[in-house]
């Protein structure tokens, strides 16, 4: 009888194993919530997450029970809004009752200003371009960081099937599995990093659509309901039409920006002889006209009624108008017609409008704000002399190092002051904000041996 027990249990414990497919991961956290993401094996499965203080689960509390649906291909979004502030949970699915062999871990934000903390943030990673080296998520994973921002291309599913016009969101269940491929805990980024913090993210080109995409393709809407459905992300101001959102984090304040779904075509920054050419309604933020608020005016409004002490702009494209410099060296650009297509999709192909947000910022008298941006595969620190405001650039997770301040620094021109990162390895970005005798923002890009390779000390105003 005992042996009989023994194997049921073990034959339970197996199919429990089997019956999750992705996750759980922690996103959407605040000082009190948090939303969760699981995929089951089987649909009209019921889900909950069981979350504690004690790795043993004492005490626990639990979400809702939800159920697994086959028309979102089994993903389930559980949310608890009962959290105490600042305190690390560890957590793990309960399927159809049973808990789950995965426990991971998170700490909920702070609900005071004035509170020290790094985060880690980059893009670029689970590429078909280059063999895949990820070896920087175990870094990542050993550093003391409260979250981790991935601000595009994680995962590159234009390319699953052909290098270039694999439309993969012209079709739900391929969106569906780009997420699925995105929580493989065979790839280190989940099992080393998502296991063990929260995690905010927003699609690039390659993630929304395919290279240097827009918001004029007719099959954007399929991108934006797959991020609705399957990633556990902050409130959309206007979850039908795009990704914009803003969180905080003590005394900083972080307003991640959609530079993909209402974006003009890039070609219309190009008159008819294929020269750059700036018009006055090209726009990366809000192109079209939509239903609701669009992402222009929240963003100024956002930024304008922000209490934070710090301001962040997550970008997934560089935002650094001297970039633009290059594009007006037409013998350069004539001989570099890839170099010029790429300028083109950052913001310094959007001129008018990038001048409109930094008009906006200065006239405002809006102080201690940083921008982070990815898409380059590179890694950069300017300290606002070329960009403007100062910029943190960090897109080299596991792809090649396009090594964009040294190569610009060759033709002549100086992009980021402060340097970038040259080597042939892999990086990701940290930001720390410290207060005390005085309040400063450290920068530091670390590669995938864990050496600080460069840092910029920013003093708060």
């Amino acid at each position: 009888m005992n042996l009989i027990l023994i194997l049921s249990f073990l034959f339970n414990f197996n199919n429990l194993s089997d019956s999750i497919v992705s996750g759980p991961f922690v996103g959407a956290v605040t000082d009190k919530s948090a939303t969760f993401i699981i995929k089951t094996l089987e649909e009209n499965s019921t889900v909950k997450i069981e979350l504690s203080e004690s790795e043993n689960f004492s005490n626990s509390i639990f979400t809702d029970e939800y159920i697994s649906e086959g028309k979102n291909f089994n993903f389930v979004k559980p949310e608890i809004k009962s959290l105490k502030p600042n305190t690390k949970y560890f957590y793990r699915a309960v399927v159809n009752n049973q808990p789950g062999n995965y426990i991971n871990s998170f700490k909920s934000f702070p609900n005071k200003g004035n509170y020290s903390f790094s985060f880690g943030f980059g893009s670029c990673q689970q590429s078909h371009y280059n063999k895949s080296k990820p070896e920087i998520f175990k870094i990542i994973s050993e550093d003391s960081l409260r979250f981790f921002l991935q601000i595009g291309d994680w995962g590159y599913p234009d390319t699953t099937e052909k290098k270039y016009g694999y439309r993969f969101f012209t079709k739900p269940d391929l969106i569906a599995g780009s997420y699925e491929t995105k929580y493989t805990r065979t790839y280190p980024f989940a099992d080393k990093v998502l296991s063990k913090m929260p995690v905010a993210y927003v699609y690039d080109d390659h993630d929304f659509g395919y290279n240097n995409s827009d918001g004029s393709d007719p099959s954007k809407q399929n991108s934006i309901d797959g991020y609705n459905i399957y990633f556990p992300h902050y409130e959309l101001p206007n979850a039908e039409n795009g990704l914009w959102q803003k969180f905080s984090f003590g005394d900083v304040e972080f307003f991640i920006i959609d530079t993909r779904t209402q974006r003009n075509p890039n070609k219309d920054a190009l008159d008819e002889n294929g020269n750059y050419f700036a018009k006055d309604d090209h726009s990366i933020l809000a192109g079209y006209k939509i239903s609701g608020e669009d992402q222009k005016t929240w963003l100024k409004k956002s930024l304008k009624n922000s209490k934070a002490k710090w301001k962040v702009i997550v970008s997934p494209v560089m935002f650094n108008p001297s970039y633009r410099k290059i594009i007006r060296d037409t013998v350069l650009m004539n001989a570099f017609e890839r170099i010029k297509l790429d300028i083109i999709d950052k913001w310094s192909g959007f001129e008018k409008e990038q001048n409109e947000i930094i008009d906006y910022i200065k006239s405002e008298g809006i102080e201690n704000l940083l921008i982070l941006s990815g898409d380059s595969h590179s890694a950069y620190i300017d300290d606002g002399e070329n960009s403007v405001f100062p910029e943190f650039g960090s897109s080299v997770l596991d792809v090649n190092n396009t090594k964009v301040s040294q190569r610009s620094s060759f033709v002549g021109y100086n992009l980021f002051n402060q340097g970038g990162y040259d080597g042939d390895g892999r990086c990701y970005g940290k930001v720390s904000f410290v207060y005390g005798d005085e309040d400063y923002c450290l920068m530091e890009i670390i590669d995938d041996t864990g050496k600080i390779v460069l840092s910029y000390k920013l003093n708060a105003k």
